[in-house]
């Protein structure tokens, strides 16, 4: 249908205001379950440690003879382990006419604004240095880091066996899989420690909801809709909660004992004026601390030499 000649129309006019939404998304993830679920401590050196002990091996022949002569026992040395304290940082600059200009998205202030942001994105860096850290002393030219929880196991690690365990869907399969699942459960048992949290990608995570046994699926009555994740499982050695966790490898399963870490600061995160040598204003969001862990023994990995 045809317009009446000289008809004003949004297509040429230049001067309408625009619609925006009186609020910024962010799109991006911010979540951080293992940094948000552990406690913290204090730090008061680059390199925060901890001593372990085992105890010896239970011995059901520990008898002495009537009226024998007591012998030394002989003692264990206890163990010494560390992490790195890692400097994380950002550093936010705004020119002057920038915070004071009118702006989208309900912003008021943009350093504020971006200094909000840095914190969260501090946040991810903690936790991907959690998962999959690994740990340099430093130097003066070269900055420290810290080991996160694949770096820091040895004692328990296992492989999957490689090729249908891993990824394939069929039955036997899955069965396989949890059957390894369940091995590095055993193992960290048989070191002392039970794995109370397993932290999974979310490959991982959906085929652990896959798993048929030791599982009890939920159906709404009302809505007649079956609860197709598993959140928590229980294994012969204990319950176990299922966090989905973004950092985590696609060839890694990580089980930890989650009270047996904590994070460690040094000088917790904190936001710092820098020096005005421009037209702008200068921040620094900066803070010092670590993956501290009482034993290596309480976190588990179970890897596939899968891609």
């Amino acid at each position: 249908m045809a317009i009446t000649a000289n008809t004003k129309q949004t297509y040429t006019a230049s001067a309408n205001a625009v619609d925006v939404n009186k609020f910024v998304v962010n799109v991006s993830p911010k979540d951080t379950p293992f940094y948000s679920m552990i406690g913290e401590t204090t730090a008061m050196a680059r390199y925060k440690e901890n001593v372990a002990d085992t105890l010896t091996a239970a011995n059901a022949d520990n008898a002495l003879i009537e009226g024998g002569n007591f012998s030394n026992t002989a003692l264990t040395a206890r163990s010494r382990g560390g992490n790195w304290c890692q400097i994380f940082s950002k550093v936010i600059e705004v020119s002057r006419t920038q915070e004071k200009v009118d702006k989208y998205g309900g912003v008021s202030s943009e350093i504020k604004y971006q200094i909000t942001k840095a914190f969260k994105e501090l946040g991810t860096d903690v936790e991907k240095a959690y998962m999959v850290g690994a740990s340099a002393s430093g130097a003066t030219a070269t900055a420290r880091t810290l080991d996160g929880l694949t770096s820091i196991a040895s004692t328990n690690t296992a492989t999957a066996a490689s090729g249908t365990t891993w990824t394939a869907t069929a039955a036997a399969s899955v069965v396989a899989f949890e059957e390894a699942l369940n091995d590095l459960f055993d193992l960290m048992y048989e070191t002392g420690q039970n794995a109370d949290t397993v932290f999974v990608g979310g490959n991982r995570k959906r085929r652990i909801s896959s798993l048929t046994t030791n599982i009890t699926r939920n159906v709404e009555a009302m809505k007649k809709t079956q609860i197709n994740s598993i959140d928590t499982y229980i294994s012969d050695f204990g319950e176990v909660n299922i966090i989905l966790e973004r950092y985590v490898p696609d060839t890694h399963v990580i089980a930890v004992a989650l009270d047996y870490f904590k994070t460690a600061y040094l000088s917790k995160f904190m936001q710092e004026p820098l020096a005005k040598i421009s037209d702008s204003m200068r921040f620094a969001v900066v803070g010092e601390l670590t993956l501290d862990f009482y034993t290596e023994k309480a976190v588990g990995l179970l890897i596939s030499d899968e891609v």
